[in-house]
């Protein structure tokens, strides 16, 4: 599992269809190139302001920089994230046979993606063109704005989890 800096709706039509791109030497760039398949999630705020257990002040962004500033080939995410409160789970089964991977609790909605073609070498990152197979949503939107104050790269700037470049920013930088 990991967060992804660029991630964009491309078309609906034929098929609804998402840009994404993967940085190269991650686990999920691995897990993504081999199974041609992942789960795109939206995060909401939330995931954001969540902090270490016993961690005063105003530090946020604990579960970002375990997602975002780490390689599962190096962490153990899947702890990390119980740790924080945010065990992961497996999505309702749809028929097919077809095992989809865990995902983090209380997202907007989760995309089930499939790869379209081949990865797209960009230099640090591949692109993947991807068609969207199903939409779940876990948590009930009740207003179509609570949508839009879903987890952007802008506010995790704004909250000094990410630099400009979009990279994690570790808490004993304070940059």
């Amino acid at each position: 599992m990991n967060i992804l800096t660029y991630a964009s709706p491309i078309s609906v039509k034929p098929h609804r269809m998402w840009s994404i791109s993967l940085y190269k030497g991650t686990m999920s760039h691995e897990n993504f190139a081999r199974e041609k398949r992942g789960v795109l999630q939206m995060l909401r705020p939330e995931h954001a302001h969540c902090k270490a257990a016993g961690e005063a002040g105003e530090a946020a962004g604990e579960l970002i920089r375990v997602l975002g500033g780490s390689s599962g080939l190096d962490v153990d995410k899947r702890a990390a994230c119980a740790e924080l409160g945010y065990a992961w789970e497996r999505l309702p089964e749809e028929g097919g046979g077809v095992e989809w991977p865990y995902v983090l609790p209380s997202c907007f909605y989760y995309l089930k993606l499939e790869l379209v073609g081949d990865l797209i070498d960009c230099g640090s990152h591949e692109v993947a063109l991807c068609k969207v197979v199903s939409m779940i949503t876990d948590v009930v939107v009740q207003y179509p704005e609570e949508e839009m104050d879903s987890l952007s790269t802008q506010k995790l700037r704004e909250m000094s989890v990410i630099s400009e470049l979009g990279r994690v920013i570790p808490l004993d930088t304070g940059i």
